[in-house]
């Protein structure tokens, strides 16, 4: 008798969350980071016998690794017009959140706490209405400023700041009841 498939939609929301900080914005304007989440997920279940019976942590460290794959071969694709896809950048660029869920310098109950707690991160993000969702991700996972936000989602500073203010305050309660 073989192992129980493990629940993959479950990962979801956080792969969802890797793939929009991994995925460059010139692709995004032509594949959605929803789209690589599905591709990922898609080939996980045809390939069922490599992720039963592993646990929770390792199922989301293989859909993270193959999520990266995706994310780099569709830049790949893309850049072939663009000419501008640094050998490695992307590769580099994906491996950033995968070190800091990983570091080498915590314990296996350390690194699984973590993912734990960017788990339900991501499922809170999932949770927000769109545009404090979008907001959050370029402040908080992109590192853009509240300016460059503005101007991207066409609003005014103080609109985005109050988009912010009530995302971080809506996350604080999710993630106070997880």
């Amino acid at each position: 008798m073989s192992a129980e498939p493990p629940d993959l939609a479950r990962h979801e929301p956080a792969l969802l969350v890797w793939a929009a900080y991994q995925l460059p914005g010139w692709v995004r304007g032509k594949l959605d980071p929803a789209d690589l989440v599905q591709q990922t997920l898609l080939e996980a279940v045809r390939a069922p016998d490599r992720l039963a019976g592993r646990p929770d942590h390792e199922v989301l460290a293989y859909l993270r690794r193959a999520l990266a794959n995706n994310v780099i071969d569709a830049a790949r694709k893309f850049a072939r017009d663009r000419g501008d896809l640094a050998p490695g950048a992307l590769a580099a660029s994906s491996v950033r959140m995968a070190d800091w869920l990983a570091a080498d310098h915590t314990s296996p109950s350390e690194r699984a706490d973590r993912n734990d707690r960017f788990v339900r991160l991501a499922s809170a993000l999932a949770e927000l209405p769109d545009a404090q969702r979008v907001a959050v991700e370029m402040r908080h996972l992109q590192g853009m400023k509240v300016t460059d936000i503005a101007r991207e989602l066409g609003r005014s500073e103080g609109a985005v700041s109050l988009l912010l203010h009530r995302a971080v305050t809506a996350l604080r309660g999710l993630l106070a009841d997880a």
